[in-house]
């Protein structure tokens, strides 16, 4: 019989709001406090979702921008390897026509005391 009775409740108290019959009678101005204060909150877990939401769109794009770096390190690293190789070197050398040549003594080590 409650069961019967918590739904007509519910269902009356629905047609108040949806009326707007709850706005002008007293019962609301009793509460009226907690209900700005539930406003509130709504407001600010909306506007939490949305900062929500973009950080997790920044955090993706980021993510992209990393793995577009990485591998553009990579290949920057592999061009210098191939640089610093000595045949690119005497190619180059060879390129530009200077004089330079190939030390054919071993390097020495010069101590000091």
């Amino acid at each position: 019989m409650e069961e019967k009775n918590t739904g007509l409740n519910a269902a009356k108290i629905l047609k108040d709001i949806m009326s707007g019959k709850i706005f002008v009678s007293g019962n609301i101005q009793k509460h009226l406090g907690y209900v700005v204060f539930l406003f509130f909150i709504a407001v600010f877990y909306i506007g939490y979702c949305y900062k929500v939401e973009d950080t997790a769109l920044e955090n993706k794009k980021l993510s992209k921008e990393i793995i577009f770096l990485r591998t553009e390190y990579i290949n920057q690293l592999t061009k210098l390897s191939n640089e610093k190789k000595k045949s690119e070197i005497m190619k180059k050398i060879q390129d530009k026509n200077l004089t330079l040549k190939e030390s054919k003594k071993p390097f020495m080590r010069v101590k000091t005391k």
